[in-house]
């Protein structure tokens, strides 16, 4: 199956969330006939200053959902969040294991258009912006963990008049511990680009979690395990940091990310 794209509406996962038609963007690249499972992507979008009246397309560009670098067979997905108020957007649909079903609904139709059944291999979340702390909770209490996790400048935290700002920071940690845990015979990637007027304490947070692990870890993986999981000060503003790292991280997720240079892809 050659490269392609396509627009879904009524996605049934995403039948509870606010806002317009179609609800998912499918890209994929070259799937070989043999092939019984792919890497998926799902790329969580941000607020938009367009509100409820967003169309899917103004998140496509500025997601760096770019597939060219991959040689492996990869799905990518990303569906439209849920409208809040104002220009707010977050993903309750995919809370509880809802991102499961999202997963699955992605791989039944790449297995419809390619005739065979397609599973799931590889699985890569990333979030940008708002949609940074809804990523935490979906991983929470998801089946399918990430092997590669990128937040885009997402982490600001819980509102501190709720309870602890770093609320989640220990869903972070568990997930780290089950990465590495799992290295090397099933690589994996945490990758934070961040600005820290927005989110940096959450961020440095998670760096320090990092750091705890990598200290822990074989010292003969540690500089492997250094390049794909890391915390870093974003090189570019808010609404292109997705944009400018994530295809470089689709095709390496130990790639140092080119902030100052054109982009290859």
């Amino acid at each position: 199956m050659e490269a392609s794209e396509t627009y879904l509406s009524d996605t049934p996962v995403l039948a509870a969330h606010a806002g317009t038609q179609p609800d998912m963007f499918l890209r994929w690249n070259r799937v070989p006939e043999a092939a019984t499972s792919v890497d998926v992507v799902v790329f969580l979008h941000g607020f938009s200053q367009s509100g409820g009246a967003m169309p899917l397309a103004e998140k496509i560009e500025r997601s760096g959902m770019i597939l060219t670098g991959r040689t492996r067979p990869t799905l990518a997905m990303l569906p439209r969040g849920n409208w809040i108020r104002h220009y707010y957007y977050d993903f309750p649909a995919l809370l509880d294991g809802g991102i499961d079903l999202l997963l699955a609904h992605g791989l039944h139709h790449l297995s419809e258009m390619s005739g065979s059944p397609i599973a799931l291999d590889r699985f890569i979340l990333a979030a940008h912006s708002g949609s940074g702390m809804p990523a935490i909770d979906i991983i929470a209490g998801a089946q399918a963990q990430p092997d590669e996790l990128y937040i885009f400048d997402g982490l600001y935290g819980r509102d501190p008049a709720e309870g602890d700002p770093l609320q989640g920071i220990e869903i972070v940690d568990r997930w780290l511990g089950e990465r590495f845990a799992a290295e090397p015979a099933q690589p994996g990637g945490l990758r934070v680009p961040f600005i820290e007027s927005q989110t940096g304490p959450f961020s440095r947070a998670v760096g320090k979690l990092i750091n705890a692990h990598l200290d822990a870890a074989d010292p003969a993986l540690r500089p492997a395990l250094t390049r794909r999981y890391r915390v870093e000060a974003a090189g570019v503003q808010h609404s292109q940091v997705a944009r400018i790292a994530f295809p470089e991280l689709l095709a390496d997720p130990g790639a140092d990310i080119p902030w100052y240079a054109p982009s290859r892809f």
